[in-house]
């Protein structure tokens, strides 16, 4: 779908849901327009103001809001509603997908809004707290290749219920995006889980960690970040100067709290920003919501190349054959 067409169709939902809203807002500024004018021009209106000013005003108040209300919620399910979900489908199922492919190095691409990685796939990889099942969310999920990569990308909230006494609040532990790619065969895999957090992450986690505590070489990296492995040896065998180099470059990149977990021949990538991708918006231009997918495309993309495509991750033939891709 055209650029064009995309806008006829966000021009249209705008119009419905601000004629929606000038409608109710209409109602509910005449219908509090009319008890006023009652209630300073009636004797039993005076009176009954005199007795219970406070009683009176905020009946002025919420009755009108109540009707307005009611007759926005109509007005949404009879002509909003319809309207913006053409807008959103055509939004998400056209115009995100041509967006990321012009960013180059993608294939095979698929979105699923509703989809994404499941509560018990976010609790095995250990780069988040998965929270409890019944308040965990995914959704937005693009899966596909990077550069015959396999990856999939989605929205990811995870939270628990706590009590104290009478009351109860539910409690956010993580909200960003998290990444799942399929190593290359030929790059360094895992034995058991590799987790490395930065440490305002970390301090938020509250989860399982990996039995071994893990101080490299580097000063910066560790006051940085902190490592937990299964392996200890394994672990300095994919740590490599290269890679925490590439992972500190990706932090800064990402300009968020990151976490990473290796598990066998996958990497995770939690970024953890309270941003949701790929929303249409009818409010905002086009141009910048296609930068919005833009920008989500390139954390993506940024991901692969600074993560598995550097010269400590893969063989010599493999990283040649993906410097020949022209991945920039």
């Amino acid at each position: 779908m055209d650029e064009k067409k995309l806008e006829s169709l966000q021009k249209k939902a705008r119009r419905s849901y601000y004629s929606a809203a000038i409608f109710s807002a209409a109602v509910f500024l005449s219908m509090a327009g009319v008890l006023f004018f009652l209630l300073l021009t009636t004797p039993s209106g005076k009176a009954y103001l005199r007795e219970n000013p406070l009683e009176m005003i905020v009946g002025l108040i919420i009755l009108p809001a109540l009707l307005a209300a009611g007759i926005y919620a109509f007005l949404y399910c009879l002509f909003v509603k319809g309207t913006y979900e053409t807008f959103n489908q055509a939004f998400k199922h056209t115009y995100v997908l041509q967006t990321i492919y012009e960013l180059g190095g993608f294939d095979e691409l698929i979105y699923s809004p509703s989809g994404g990685l499941s509560y018990n796939e976010i609790r095995d990889s250990l780069v988040v707290n998965s929270g409890e099942y019944k308040y965990f969310k995914s959704e937005d999920q693009i899966s596909g290749n990077l550069c015959s990569v396999p990856f999939s990308y989605c929205d990811v909230v995870t939270q628990y219920l706590i009590r104290n006494g009478k009351k109860s609040e539910i409690r956010t532990i993580f909200q960003g995006q998290i990444m799942r790619f399929t190593l290359p065969e030929n790059s360094k895999w895992s034995f058991g889980h590799l987790q490395i957090f930065e440490k305002e992450f970390l301090s938020n986690f509250k989860g399982r960690t990996a039995p071994c505590q893990i101080q490299t070489e580097n000063e910066a990296f560790n006051k940085r970040f902190e490592i937990f492995a299964a392996d200890e040896h394994n672990a300095f065998y994919l740590l490599t100067p290269q890679m925490l180099e590439q992972i500190a470059r990706f932090a800064d990149f990402a300009g968020s709290q990151i976490a990473l977990s290796f598990v066998g021949a996958t990497l995770y990538v939690a970024v953890d920003r309270p941003h949701s991708m790929f929303n249409a918006s009818v409010r905002q231009p086009l141009k910048k919501q296609r930068q919005l997918i833009l920008d989500d495309g390139s954390l993506l993309k940024k991901a692969g190349e600074m993560l598995i495509f550097s010269r400590e991750t893969l063989t010599a033939n493999d990283y040649g054959a993906f410097c020949s891709r022209q991945f920039s």
